[in-house]
């Protein structure tokens, strides 16, 4: 059998196997597949390495833990429209789903999956697997707040937003040079999927640790040593024609920038707990909020500036002022 077609069979099968884990469960738990037998070709192992990544990403996980958490808890703070970007059941087959769907009794409650192959790739045909959305589009149809910010308002998944550099408020808008220089030829997918079978998404070097529920991300540490390697790479050192140039500016301003949030996220965390007490009329809430948009836009990026240092900056910069008139 040819290599291609044997491949497309192991793509196929094990993409089952990421659609079909976890039904009827109502936990978040993931089955790791057996390891491949020896006869396995070496080709189908690397496709394995990729479904296992994909079983024990965030991507794949989420769903079925918001899910049980909001059917054992109404109040859980997670709505019908959330379910459009994490269940492979409202992206692919029912965009009217709704969270009761999925509870126990519901038409979908053996389908609980979240973030699998088939959601970002079609496969067969003569590529054998491609993307369904090329480019920046591969992540940010749903890394993204809706295309704009608006001042006063939460801000969730901003990373589309902050490499094109949408401004806020008095924060004017600053494409990254990702977006002005490389939209065309450079994407997400670019540092994110770095070798074509990293599918955990984390940059090289990058871990994430989550709360206990497995849905709040509670900090991020950076080996740039390992980050470095990412740059071996021919597509990188094209322009990054000085590595260890380029990861040293990283580091500094991803420091820079961790040391801003930290001083800032004590006043924020504390106002959070005042403004719940106060009148929603009062003008502290509309301060608070405005100054918390400005903050989040750059939390829920979650890239500490590396997706755009200049604008990253600037939203710091603001959201301190907002926040400081509250004292």
């Amino acid at each position: 059998m040819k290599p291609k077609k044997l491949l497309l069979i192991a793509l196929v099968s094990l993409s089952a196997l990421v659609i079909l884990s976890g039904c009827g469960k109502s936990k978040p738990t993931v089955t790791v597949p057996e390891t491949p037998a020896p006869q396995v070709s070496t080709q189908t192992t690397k496709v394995s390495s990729i479904i296992d990544q994909v079983r024990n990403s965030q991507h794949f996980k989420m769903f079925p833990t918001l899910i049980s958490e909001k059917e054992k808890d109404p109040s859980f703070d997670y709505e019908d429209g959330c379910i459009s970007c994490h269940s492979e059941i409202a992206i692919l087959k029912d965009p009217g789903a709704k969270l009761t769907d999925f509870f126990k009794g519901g038409k979908y409650a053996n389908e609980r999956e979240g973030i699998t192959c088939l959601v970002c790739h079609n496969v067969g045909g003569e590529e054998m697997i491609s993307l369904r959305n090329p480019g920046w589009k591969s992540c940010t149809t749903c890394h993204t707040s809706g295309g704009t910010i608006t001042l006063g308002k939460e801000v969730h998944h901003s990373q589309k937003e902050m490499i094109e550099g949408i401004g806020v408020g008095i924060v004017a808008t600053t494409p990254s040079y990702k977006w002005v220089a490389m939209k065309d030829t450079f994407s997400c997918t670019d540092c994110h999927v770095t070798n074509g079978l990293k599918h955990d998404f984390m940059v090289p070097g990058v871990t994430v640790t989550y709360d206990a529920l497995g849905t709040t991300r509670t900090g991020t540490q950076m080996d740039y040593t390992k980050f470095a390697d990412m740059f071996k790479q021919d597509k990188c050192v094209t322009c990054h024609y000085e590595p260890s140039s380029t990861i040293s500016k990283i580091q500094q301003r991803q420091t820079e920038i961790s040391q801003k949030i930290d001083t800032l996220k004590p006043k924020f965390d504390s106002w959070e707990k005042k403004v719940q007490s106060l009148d929603p009329k009062d003008p502290k809430v509309a301060q608070f909020n405005n100054a918390r948009t400005y903050y989040m836009y750059v939390t829920s990026d979650a890239s500490k500036g590396a997706h755009n240092y200049a604008l990253t900056k600037s939203l710091l910069q603001q959201a301190e002022i907002e926040i400081n008139k509250l004292n």
